[in-house]
């Protein structure tokens, strides 16, 4: 039913998946020049020349955004969707681990650069606390529908 908690612990996710895809996810000082780590790519904030092109890390904010869009949908089969919610936290983890790469990998090219994360790092920790809360409801639903069965 869409009506429940986890529905909204699960919009919650997609939201905060597409926010990510928004705005920068660091930024960069070198010598008095700015560059904007987005998740398409590392850009010269005077100029807006690609430094650096991250397309994968796109494709996979995409992908995490739609799995946990779709998610919400499989409300009448409840074991895929605790199945879904636990590959979308391992893939949150992932993201965790390949935002660090492609930071680590623009620190390589401009190197000696201060790097400031933005607020958009902590959204991957946000969603898996969602997602396990959803996961939680979830489960809880269908042990009662279990017990329900089990009592007729």
């Amino acid at each position: 039913m869409l009506q429940r908690s986890q529905t909204l612990f699960l919009l919650g996710a997609f939201v905060l998946s597409l926010v990510l895809l928004t705005g920068p996810l660091a930024r960069f000082t070198l010598e008095g020049n700015d560059f904007v780590l987005k998740h398409s790519g590392l850009f010269d904030a005077q100029r807006g020349k690609t430094a650096l092109v991250t397309w994968p890390l796109t494709l996979y904010f995409v992908l995490v955004a739609v799995l946990a869009f779709l998610n919400i949908f499989l409300y009448k089969n409840r074991m895929r969707q605790m199945r879904i919610s636990v590959f979308l936290i391992l893939l949150y983890v992932g993201m965790v681990a390949m935002m660090f790469y492609y930071v680590a990998m623009a620190k390589n090219q401009l190197k000696g650069a201060i790097i400031v994360h933005t607020w958009r790092f902590i959204i991957p920790a946000i969603c898996i606390i969602l997602l396990y809360l959803a996961f939680r409801r979830i489960r809880r639903d269908e042990l009662l529908v279990k017990a329900y069965d089990r009592i007729r």
